[in-house]
């Protein structure tokens, strides 16, 4: 039987953020002149640094993440200051995949939204 984060995430998402890849989506700004994104971005281990030192990457599934709503202008967006301006919401770190899942729950957005942030306008 599929454990309750592999069934919210999708295979590949889910993938990644065991292997300490970001994740992002776009959320609903709250003023007209911004785009908003909430990320997850896993947290990194002292054996995440020795795997990377040897060339390879660790899987994880015990990783813990920190989510970051940000809104950011969006004529600054094609630009090396994308930050210039920007507004965090809120933050917050899960302890695990399960209160990940919780948290992403009471914020409201679905793990199917999440995405690459190289597919999307992501400004990272």
């Amino acid at each position: 039987m599929a454990q309750p984060s592999e069934a919210a995430f999708p295979t590949d998402k889910l993938s990644a953020l065991r292997l300490g890849r970001p994740l992002v989506a776009e959320v609903e700004a709250g003023r007209p002149e911004y785009r908003a994104w909430i990320e997850i971005r896993p947290l990194r281990t002292d054996a995440d640094a020795a795997a990377q030192r040897e060339g390879w990457t660790r899987n994880d599934e015990g990783r813990s993440f920190r989510l970051t709503h940000c809104e950011y202008v969006i004529e600054r967006l094609d630009g090396w200051d994308y930050d210039i301006g920007s507004d965090e919401i809120k933050r917050t770190t899960a302890a695990d995949e399960a209160d990940l899942l919780a948290l992403l729950q009471d914020w409201g957005v679905p793990p199917e939204r999440f995405t690459y942030p190289w597919d999307t306008d992501f400004p990272a």
